[in-house]
Order: C-alpha cells, then sequence, then structure tokens
C-alpha cells in the first residue's frame, strides 16, 4: 500500500514536470509572453527541487533505519502520522521492524543473563577462550581459582600458572588432565576437562576447573582409615590367640616346674602340650611375618620398568605358563589373539603377573562347574582412545553383589589361603601403567575381568 502511494506521487511529479518543460518550450518558441515563460521556468524549477527532495528524504530515512539496524539502536523511532500518507506507511513499516529486532535482543539478552547466572551459580570455575586466547567467559570461581579477575587473555597466566597455562594450550577435546596450582599459600591440584567446539567460524574451547584437593584428602584419610581397620582387624586376629596360648602355656610350666621341685617328674602329656603351643605360636608369628611382607610389597610396588611389549606374545607365553596347571584341574582355557598384532610401552613382567593372577582366580571360580571354561579375549578399542583391551571371562557361578563393592579391597579375600592383595596389586600395576582393572558380574556368571590399556 505505501509502495503504491510513494510510486504514485513519484509519477505524478515527473508528469507534472515533464508538462511544465513542453509549456516552457512551447512557449519560448511560438510566442513572445518571456514573462510567462519565466513563470513556467520558475515552476519547474520548484517541481524539480520537490521531487529531489523527495526522493532524498526517503533515500536519508531509508539510510538512518538501515545504520540504527547496523549498529543495534533499535530506540529510533518514525513518526507514523505523517502528514504525508506515503511516508506514514514507511515509517509504521520502520517502526515494525526495529520493534521485532529490539524485542529478538531483549530475548537474547534475557537469555544471555540467565545463562551468566547459571555459570556463576556453578560450583566449578568456567573458561573458555578462541584459537588466539582471547578469554570469552570467566566465571567467579575460576576468578578466584585463577587469582586473575580480570583475565582477557590466558597467556597472562604464563608467570603465575605456567604449568596450567601449558595444558590449556595443548588440551584436546573431551580430554583430562591434572594441574597443581599453587594460590597464595595453599596448593590447589585441579582437575581440567576441556570441550572444543566451532561457533560461527571460531573455535572456542571450554575449560573447567576442579579443585580436588579437598576430595583427595578425604579419600587418602578414609583409605587411611580402612587400611588401619584391616591392619587392626588382623593383627589382632594373630595377637589374640597368641597371648592366651602363650599364658596356657606359661601355666603349664608353672605346675610342671612345681611338680619337679617336689620331686615328681614332667610329663609327657605336659611336654606335649607345650611343644603343640610352641608350634601354633611359631605358626601364626610366621603368618604374621608374611601379612607384614605381603603389606610392605603392596605400599612398594616398583614403577614399571616401559619396553615395547608384543600383547600377542605374551598372551603365548602367559598360555604355555598355565596351560598344563588348567589341564591338570580339567579347565578348558582358551585364548583368542587380535588379528594384527599390538604393540605397546609396558613392563612385560607386571602385566604378565596381573594376567596369571586374574586366570588363576578364574579358574578357581569355575573349577565346580559342570564344563568348566575360561576364555581370554585381546582386540584392539580405538573409539574409546585405549589401544588395547583385554578380558578374561570364566563361566563360574559369578561373584555376590556384597563381595563385589570390595573385591579391590587390600588384604580382603574370600580364599581360605588367600592373602588378598591379589587384585589390589593388579590394579596399582593398571594404574602405574595409565590403565584400568574392571570387573562385570552377576549371580550365575558368566565373570568378566576388563584390562585397558
Amino acid at each position: 500500500m505505501g509502495y503504491s502511494f510513494f510510486r504514485g506521487r513519484l509519477l505524478l511529479q515527473v508528469g507534472l514536470a515533464m508538462l511544465s518543460m513542453l509549456a516552457l518550450v512551447i512557449v519560448l518558441y511560438r510566442t513572445e509572453w518571456y514573462v510567462t515563460a519565466f513563470c513556467i521556468a520558475a515552476l519547474l524549477v520548484l517541481q524539480l527541487y520537490g521531487l529531489v527532495h523527495f526522493v532524498e528524504r526517503t533515500n536519508r530515512d531509508i539510510t538512518s533505519f538501515i545504520e540504527s539496524i547496523r549498529h543495534s539502536d533499535f530506540t529510533q523511532r518514525f513518526p507514523e502520522h505523517a502528514h504525508n500518507a506515503t511516508f506514514g506507511h514507511l515509517y509504521r513499516s520502520f517502526n515494525e521492524v526495529s520493534g521485532a529486532f529490539q524485542k529478538i535482543k531483549a530475548e537474547k539478552q534475557a537469555h544471555y543473563l540467565y545463562l551468566q547466572a547459571i555459570v556463576e551459580h556453578v560450583g566449578i570455575g568456567i573458561l573458555s577462550f578462541d584459537a588466539d586466547g582471547n578469554v570469552m567467559l570467566l566465571n567467579h570461581v575460576a576468578k578466584e581459582l585463577l587469582s586473575s579477575p580480570h583475565l582477557t587473555n590466558i597467556r597472562a597466566l604464563e608467570r603465575t600458572a605456567p604449568q596450567l597455562l601449558e595444558v590449556l594450550q595443548k588440551i584436546g577435546n573431551n580430554e583430562k588432565g591434572l594441574v597443581t596450582l599453587h594460590h597464595q599459600r595453599d596448593q590447589l591440584l585441579l582437575s581440567v576437562h576441556a570441550t572444543v567446539l566451532v561457533s560461527q567460524g571460531k573455535s572456542i574451547k571450554i575449560i573447567t576447573l576442579h579443585n580436588i584437593q579437598a576430595e583427595l584428602e578425604e579419600q587418602e584419610v578414609q583409605t587411611w582409615q580402612k587400611m588401619i581397620r584391616v591392619l587392626t582387624h588382623e593383627i589382632m586376629n594373630s595377637v589374640t590367640p597368641v597371648i592366651s596360648l602363650t599364658s596356657t602355656v606359661s601355666s603349664i610350666l608353672e605346675e610342671e616346674i612345681a611338680a619337679r621341685q617336689e620331686g615328681e617328674r614332667i610329663s609327657e602329656e605336659a611336654l606335649e602340650d607345650i611343644q603343640d603351643g610352641l608350634k601354633t605360636i611359631e605358626r601364626r608369628a610366621t603368618g604374621m611375618l608374611h601379612f607384614v611382607k605381603n603389606y610392605r610389597r603392596l605400599m612398594r610396588l616398583p614403577l614399571p620398568e616401559l619396553q615395547t611389549v608384543s600383547i600377542n606374545e605374551l598372551l603365548r607365553e602367559v598360555h604355555t605358563l598355565l596351560k598344563p596347571d588348567f589341564e591338570k584341574e580339567g579347565v578348558e582355557l582358551a585364548v583368542y589373539l587380535p588379528a594384527s598384532d599390538i604393540s605397546l610401552q609396558a613392563d612385560p613382567e607386571q602385566l604378565e603377573q596381573v594376567l596369571i593372577n586374574l586366570l588363576k582366580n578364574a579358574k578357581e571360580a569355575c573349577t565346580e562347574c559342570p564344563d568348566p571354561r575360561v576364555e581370554v579375549l585381546a582386540y584392539g578399542d580405538e573409539q574409546h582412545k585405549y589401544t588395547v583391551r583385554i578380558e578374561v571371562r570364566d563361566n563360574g557361578s559369578g561373584i555376590p553383589d556384597d563381595v563385589l563393592d570390595r573385591l579391590f579391597i587390600p588384604f580382603y579375600t574370600t580364599k581360605k589361603q588367600g592373602s588378598g592383595i591379589g587384585l589390589s596389586l593388579s590394579k596399582q600395576i593398571m594404574r602405574q601403567h595409565g590403565g584400568s582393572i574392571r570387573v562385570n558380574s552377576k549371580a550365575g556368571g558368566p565373570t568378566v575381568f576388563t584390562l585397558q590399556l
């Protein structure tokens, strides 16, 4: 509608100007009415000025509107009730567009403030920056952890936290890292997790910083408490009967000494009781010595001596070593090797120790089954960024839930002759290799131990 008014007025003014020009030409060439010609010329000039003013006014209004949009200034308003209906429709359209943009901007600002409030409410540090290191987001927790209330570029951390800066620059998408950070007089252990995304053609890295120092200290206290309970339990189980038996032997000796002083002979039965008591005390003392040795072994596990290890060769050696023992117990041992050999940097002796421990446990778990069978499967697993996965399966009766939760606790065992350190040592060895050990079992079996390296 507004465009029709604009076009009609423009055509009218152009038409009037053309008529004035035609009239001026006729008067100049066919008459001598010079005054009339002058008046027509003046009218033509006014018409041309009005036409130019009309077009320039429209251009000015459109330019002003576009500039306000470009600078996100949606406060400018145009008079909708102009004396000219053509401009009234144009101004009304301008105001509607500006109002729509202003609404979008208000919603975007509200959404940004909402997200900002959530980010500030989160109890972990959040930091985001672009490929040049320019900081785009930094919540108050991150500011406190980094002691940088006005961090504009992560390179500013080079003086205060160079180790953290190196991790921030090198860490990739969905990767994690640990950084020790000195915060005023305290020492913090930060867990760093990164997410990389591309927004509007720009690469943005989002970092979460979580101080796990308190959790580690709490876990350390709980570990020490658990270990003290285990040590106390084992020592009490050994010392209490030794004390009782020592008291009994001492009483027998006192009675026999008293009888000897009265001229009686020492009875054979008393000597046998004393001998049995001393042997029992020796056995329990030897058991305590073995317990202490196992404890020292668990606490002083040497660091792995890394070298290139062939997984296929390692599994073949373990199979050759344990096959006679399995055949003697009537348990089938099957080893499935990957089609293409996998090599990695590891300590072959320690890995062999872990596999032997798991295979022996699996053999004992399925010995009572009708068709006892233990399987070893090895394969590459690129999806989870591990070089190799090794699974040890048995078709035993499974592991109860209450035992499953305590399976890797040092000195915990359900075996009569077990030391309770085999799985704990295996877990510690896997951790020192940068891997992990997991168990999956259910009532009725099967049980699967998975090594990830």
